[in-house]
């Protein structure tokens, strides 16, 4: 790493909604604390951009929505020159943030690694191309410099121009799923790059003593415990019967247990579910 090397946060949001969603803008200033620039990347539309940064240090890219996630990360790192960063971060808005992240950014500066995130998974989906599928769960993952440099050859890998151009909304998830959620780990892997995550998601249901493919929807309550600092939009969204009968679901009480208060987590939940 030379000392002009900067660090760089590449911010994935999709919306049909003219105004960022406050979880959004929550997130997306707490992670410009452990980054020099901040990209936030987003479908075309007329956002108001107006004080979406709590600094000076962040820019919007508007680009088509194609191929989800993979597409506009690849439109991001296709806008830079790669070669002035010595880490590279792709978080997306599939998480509301609760918790600081300072801890989980300490812990990253300590590892011997080449890329990392905050939770692993070893799911494996029937339609898989790949014999082993450990990878770092898409919606948190950082490239230091030899992932970095591998960027470019994983796109000249894999077939970008049939994902973009793929319209069966089904088919292009199972895509996105096998070639950049599973496949992006493993072609790292195969080119004997080192990998770690925040939580190992084997170690951890050992630690229950109780199995489960993505341990971020059968383990939420202990994650969040145990210092998991999002929780998956889907679940605040989707209202169960406890909702239309006035109980609080049982992920509330959790996250008002351990949330931040700074952030009024409990009323941006409330803001989310009524939109």
């Amino acid at each position: 790493m030379t000392t002009m090397q900067k660090s760089l946060c590449v911010f994935i949001h999709y919306s049909k909604h003219l105004n960022l969603p406050n979880y959004v803008r929550i997130y997306i200033n707490e992670l410009m604390n452990y980054f020099d620039q901040t990209i936030l990347v987003t479908n075309k539309r007329a956002l108001k951009t107006e004080s979406l940064f709590q600094s000076q240090n962040g820019t919007v890219l508007f680009v088509e929505n194609e191929g989800y996630d993979f597409g506009m990360f690849f439109k991001a790192i296709q806008s830079i020159n790669i070669s002035k960063y010595h880490q590279i971060a792709c978080i997306n808005d599939s998480n509301i943030i609760f918790a600081e992240l300072g801890p989980i950014f300490t812990w990253g500066l300590n590892q011997q690694v080449d890329f990392w995130g905050l939770i692993d998974s070893h799911e494996a989906p029937w339609f898989s191309s790949h014999q082993n599928n450990y990878h770092i769960q898409s919606h948190f993952l950082v490239f230091n410099e030899k992932a970095i440099k591998c960027l470019p050859l994983f796109f000249a890998d894999i077939d970008i121009k049939s994902i973009f151009n793929e319209k069966d909304k089904k088919q292009l998830r199972k895509l996105i799923i096998d070639k950049w959620e599973i496949g992006l780990s493993q072609f790292l892997l195969k080119k004997g790059l080192q990998s770690a995550s925040f939580f190992n998601s084997l170690a951890f249901s050992a630690k229950y003593n109780r199995k489960g493919k993505n341990i971020t929807k059968s383990f939420y309550k202990e994650l969040i415990i145990e210092g998991y600092p999002l929780f998956k939009k889907n679940f605040v969204v989707k209202k169960s019967w406890r909702s239309y009968i006035g109980l609080k679901e049982p992920w509330v009480k959790l996250i008002e247990e351990y949330a931040t208060n700074q952030w009024n987590i409990p009323l941006l939940i409330d803001e989310m579910r009524s939109t």
